[in-house]
């Protein structure tokens, strides 16, 4: 593939991320007619139509698709090989995409990369805080830290620690509502987080015996500070970190439903592209997290 065609398939590519060829111009620094001129001669090559256009819409034909999928993991690829020839063999520098769950990330992450910065300054970072699951191959991060086992093709992944989760609620709640057992949970007003709402069966543990308790969530918001926020309001009961309680808890402001009841722990991964796996800086970033995050990774 020449370098003629290569600005072609970037110039697609980026039409895609973007949502059109205004904005995909606008990213790539270059007219609206290159953008379109770069498209229509990737379209004639391959002898297909990639994009539907009309004037209120922009969309992938079937070919389009199966092309974009393919492409896309080939392009970073070429990406991550050329930052990698511009690093030194042994030092980390030059950028970082990296996305981490909003409240774990802020809380937790956050400061270890703080860390590491001081460690290695010629590294800059581009960091999203969200709960989303994002593609990492088609958005072009470097490194994820997720809270659930991921089982996407193309990455590879690290278990580097664990956490507790409690099922609590005000003691005003309970007061009013009290637990004695698994089955009491059922009936309960449940708030929890959207990233898991499909998700809404709780594998509690009671008596040495793991039961998977079917809930009804009271509410679904999206993001667990939110979920922390509306169970210190007396709305109901919330699975929440450890990280994020741990200061409500010692205040008596919420209780752990009973003391027998408990959820398993949460699992804390690292995800890289395969691709990325040999880049210094990704390398360097792993090893440190993996170092930060560590806590019971070994723990059932």
């Amino acid at each position: 593939m020449n370098g003629s065609n290569l600005q072609n398939v970037a110039a697609f590519l980026k039409v895609i991320e973007a949502g059109g060829f205004t904005a995909a111009a606008r990213e790539l620094g270059i007219t609206q007619s290159t953008v379109s001129r770069r498209v229509a001669e990737l379209e004639r090559r391959l002898g297909r139509r990639l994009l539907e256009r009309t004037t209120r819409r922009l969309m992938l034909t079937e070919a389009g698709e199966r092309y974009a999928e393919t492409v896309r993991a080939l392009v970073a690829g070429l990406a991550a090989a050329e930052a990698d020839l511009n690093d030194d063999d042994d030092a980390a520098q030059g950028p970082l995409r990296i996305t981490l769950p909003s409240s774990f990330g802020r809380l937790v992450v956050l400061p270890a990369i703080a860390a590491f910065c001081a460690r290695h300054p010629l590294v800059r970072f581009d960091i999203d805080l969200s709960d989303r699951y994002a593609d990492l191959l088609s958005e072009g991060y470097d490194l994820a830290v997720r809270l659930a086992e991921p089982h996407e093709s193309g990455l590879e992944a690290t278990l580097v620690g664990r956490m507790r989760v409690a099922i609590c609620a005000t003691p005003a709640y309970l007061a009013q509502n009290p637990v004695h057992g698994p089955d009491d949970l059922v009936a309960e007003r449940c708030i929890v987080q959207r990233t898991y709402a499909p998700r809404t069966i709780w594998p509690v543990r009671f008596g040495g015996v793991t039961r998977r308790l079917q809930i009804r969530p009271r509410m679904i918001l999206s993001e667990v500070e939110a979920v922390r926020a509306m169970a210190l309001a007396g709305l109901g009961v919330a699975g929440l970190p450890d990280y994020l309680i741990d200061d409500d808890l010692r205040a008596e402001r919420l209780r752990p439903v009973a003391h027998d009841i408990t959820l398993p722990r949460a699992r804390i991964y690292l995800v890289w592209p395969r691709h990325k796996a040999a880049v210094p800086r990704v390398r360097a970033l792993r090893d440190h997290l993996t170092a930060a995050l560590a806590s019971g990774a070994d723990e059932d």
